[in-house]
């Protein structure tokens, strides 16, 4: 038998609703109708083949608002798609280990529910507390997004979903539908985020099983089964605002069929480059799905739209998005709409409703009448979701552009909207299989970022070790480099400190706009010769800074954390203000052992944390220095790639030439900052 799969159910569809639905809009006769999987507001149902294709096109006629699609009995899953699941399961295998292992991820018990209302998408929000809903909660490892499973005190009646608020004596958690279970005696323990996992699994399958439609055609290509194909680019020259690369990524992006990327190296222009696709496909009449892996890169894409004139939607919880772009975000717009007044009354209804219900203790109910209530309250809430869904279908239709995570693409949310364009940004720091979630829903794509920074987080060494580590930017760039445009002119660094990198990873080929080429701290304060300088690598060998083992990931310099402190503390006494001053390192034990010792409002990240960002002055500890060679983390050169980027006057690198100096890379790199006059010895630093 095969599958019919049916998304964006009306809320409150029951399974006798879908058989309704399959007899009355599918023409499905109901003897062919065999086991129906519900799940929320989307349904798996075993149909003949046949039938199953003559459905979905009929309900693609009587019911256009619903997404429906065919999984064959037997999917011809691509080789590629098997190995991703296999480590998706890897992958979620290592974070329910980490999970079980970390004494902060403790279950939360002794729950009671408060209160619960509906949110959008048909989620139900659940307000828990102690016993005392006025007491403070015991110490936990809970935080807004943290991904949990609600259930009763032993266990049973499981619900999994997410925190999406946090106080002293109180936790808010969206979940799939009412809670029903025992509420005075509820628990919350901290889950792998199987939502995300589902999504991304989901599609791989929605992807695989496609025949005779677009993402069909788009899975071909995307697996390098045939060439992406362009339309003749249009003569007319994009906006004078951008420069020679960036104009003709535009023009790339523009003519593209299927897809093209924008290879943006540091500091290139690349947001602005995207908002200019953007801005033109929306001028052209075209519906834009913009996403990106996280939160804070989907927040710039919103910031950059907005400064354009292109009034983008953001799709996400409030506490996850900037406070600034909060006017944006969906769930505002629908709390704003004159019909969301309608919506609270009816949810404040049903809240005394549950209210009363639960209001019986000594005095007996008359029989039904506990059951009568919450079933009056739970229609209140299901009224409310549906003016709360035609509300935000409103919205929806009238945004030119709709903004979101890759993961955060709900189905419930969108519905059967498709776009024209997605573009998705930052694509070298997510898995592959986070970015099919949206092609099912695309007609051609943008996909950004650099490959030559740092890769995707890989939990699981089995994941690792398979190529999970590997981005879908990375895989095509380096099988359709055609499909590809560099950005190629820089607007962060002085050249002294983007010349090494552009060597290195961009075939030397960066230009640093006039506007940086030269610029110096000189321009900041008075600052002499040695301080002027863009770049200087201090080498400790011979000092006996020597690396201290944290613990069986980690590793910490102490000597050099106290070099790097000195060094902040000198710039500020020299009239820096410290909010420009970035100290990053590899590792996470120097970051604690920094952040103990650095002056109030001195940044201080590790590499990873600080890839996308920039300061004026950016001073990085390496950490390693042992008589082995040892260099760990600073083996992926890409890391240092990242490191050397984000300073725009000046970078200091304070480093064991004795350790690095058996890597290749790091050779040239010794051999660089030599050629600058940029090498010093930590003995100059002795007083």
């Amino acid at each position: 038998m095969a599958k019919l799969h049916l998304e964006s159910l009306p809320l409150g569809t029951n399974s006798g609703g879908v058989f309704k639905l399959l007899i009355e809009d599918g023409g499905v006769k109901k003897e062919d109708i065999g086991r129906i999987l519900l799940q929320r507001r989307t349904a798996a149902i075993e149909l003949p083949a046949d039938v199953c294709g003559r459905a979905a096109r009929k309900l693609a006629e009587t019911a256009p608002e619903l997404v429906a699609w065919v999984e064959p009995d037997e999917v011809e899953q691509p080789a590629i798609f098997d190995q991703f699941k296999r480590c998706l399961k890897w992958e979620a295998d290592e974070q329910q280990e980490r999970i079980a292992n970390d004494p902060s991820a403790m279950r939360l018990k002794g729950l009671r529910l408060q209160d619960q209302w509906s949110a959008l998408g048909g989620r139900i929000v659940c307000r828990l507390t102690g016993k005392n809903p006025q007491a403070e909660l015991p110490m936990h490892g809970l935080r807004v997004g943290t991904p949990i499973v609600l259930l009763s005190e032993n266990g049973e009646d499981r619900s999994r979903g997410v925190v999406t608020r946090l106080t002293a004596s109180s936790v808010e958690v969206a979940i799939g539908d009412l809670w029903e279970g025992n509420e005075d005696r509820l628990a919350v323990a901290i889950s792998t985020d199987d939502v995300a996992r589902g999504r991304q699994e989901r599609a791989l399958l929605k992807a695989a099983s496609a025949a005779g439609n677009r993402t069909a055609e788009l899975r071909e290509v995307l697996l390098e089964l045939a060439a992406p194909t362009f339309d003749e680019q249009d003569e007319q020259q994009p906006s004078a605002r951008l420069n020679a690369s960036q104009q003709a990524a535009v023009q790339l992006a523009l003519s593209a069929r299927d897809f093209a990327i924008i290879h943006g190296p540091p500091g290139t222009g690349k947001t602005i480059t995207l908002a200019e696709i953007v801005q033109a496909a929306v001028a052209r009449g075209e519906k834009v799905l913009a996403c990106a892996p996280s939160n804070l890169a989907v927040d710039n894409l919103v910031e950059r739209f907005w400064a354009c004139g292109l009034k983008a939607v953001r799709l996400g919880h409030p506490a996850r998005v900037s406070e600034s772009l909060h006017d944006a975000l969906l769930e505002s717009l629908v709390r704003e709409h004159p019909d969301a007044k309608l919506a609270e009354k009816l949810v404040s209804e049903a809240k005394a409703l549950f209210r009363k219900a639960d209001r019986f203790t000594r005095a007996k109910p008359a029989p039904g009448e506990k059951r009568s209530l919450r079933e009056e309250a739970r229609a209140l809430l299901d009224d409310a979701a549906r003016i709360q869904q035609q509300t935000l279908d409103r919205l929806l239709d009238d945004a030119p552009v709709v903004c979101c995570t890759l993961t955060g693409i709900d189905d419930d949310l969108l519905g059967a909207r498709k776009f024209d364009l997605t573009v998705i940004d930052e694509a070298c720091q997510t898995t592959e299989p986070a970015c099919w979630i949206p092609v099912s829903r695309s007609r051609r794509l943008v996909i950004a970022g650099d490959h030559c920074q740092l890769p995707p987080t890989v939990v699981s060494q089995k994941a690792e070790a398979a190529g999970f580590g590997v981005s879908l930017l990375e895989r095509l760039i380096a099988r359709y480099p055609q499909a590809a445009q560099r950005l190629e002119r820089q607007y962060r660094m002085h050249e002294q400190i983007m010349e090494f990198s552009s060597l290195e990873f961009y075939e030397g080929a960066l230009i640093a706009d006039e506007k940086v080429a030269a610029h110096t701290l000189a321009d900041l304060f008075a600052a002499d010769e040695l301080w002027a300088k863009p770049v200087q690598f201090i080498d400790t060998a011979g000092a006996d800074y020597q690396e201290a083992d944290e613990d069986s990931s980690s590793r910490s310099n102490p000597p050099e954390a106290d070099l790097a402190v000195r060094k902040a503390k000198q710039l500020i006494d020299l009239g820096l203000p410290p909010e420009q001053i970035a100290v990053i390192t590899p590792y996470a034990a120097q970051v604690r052992l920094l952040r103990e010792k650095l002056p109030a409002g001195v940044e201080c990240d590790s590499v990873d944390g600080f890839q996308g960002r920039e300061q004026e002055v950016v001073i990085c500890s390496l950490v390693r220095s042992n008589d082995r060679g040892e260099i760990g983390f600073l083996a992926d050169v890409r890391r240092m790639n990242v490191a050397m980027t984000r300073a725009k006057r000046k970078l200091i690198v304070i480093g064991d030439s004795s350790t690095i100096g058996g890597n290749e890379f790091y050779a040239r790199l010794l051999e660089y900052v030599e050629t600058i006059d940029a090498y010093h010895s930590v003995w100059e630093e002795v007083d």
